[in-house]
């Protein structure tokens, strides 16, 4: 009798959860996790290339002021003539330049403030690319009212085809 009163009760409770096994899932109403969107607030980089043979790297100044700017020239780059360094409207920004160990230091004159962006040109630049037609440009900058260089990225410039 015991046997009986085990298996049946088995089978009930068999029976009873197996509609809650198959009960298919609604993915919609599955809560979707949650994507973060943390809005950038340091200085980066929002276009490089090469303008006639004019090498530009655009950099935008967003969080605190930026006191210099230090750019780290690629190793096939044999020489340029000139650095301009433009605001975004296209006028010059008043800075003092010096080339140090394939190292350019830009100086601001006024420091570059939060929501403006800056562009430097180098103008007549020769670079060997037998060793690749990519050069690569290391930036990094000073902000003010910290110490120390912060990374802003690294600016791409692919070397157009003259064929």
């Amino acid at each position: 009798m015991k046997n009986l009163i085990y298996s049946g009760l088995s089978m009930l409770l068999l029976a009873a959860s197996s509609p809650a096994m198959a009960m298919p899932i609604n993915y919609e109403a599955t809560p979707k996790p949650q994507q973060i969107a943390l809005p950038v607030n340091v200085p980066h980089i929002t276009n490089s290339g090469v303008r006639n043979n004019t090498h530009f790297i655009r950099v935008a100044v967003v969080g605190m002021s930026l006191e210099d700017i230090m750019i780290a020239l690629p190793s096939q780059m044999e020489r340029f003539q000139e650095v301009k360094i433009r605001d975004k409207s296209g006028r010059d920004i008043a800075a003092k330049t010096e080339l140090t160990n394939e190292r350019l230091s830009i100086t601001f004159d006024q420091p570059i403030t939060s929501g403006n962006s800056l562009e430097v040109q180098f103008t007549g630049v020769q670079a060997r690319t037998s060793s690749g037609r990519i050069l690569l440009y290391g930036v990094t900058a000073k902000r003010t009212g910290l110490e120390g260089e912060i990374p802003v990225g690294t600016a791409r410039v692919d070397i157009p085809d003259k064929s």
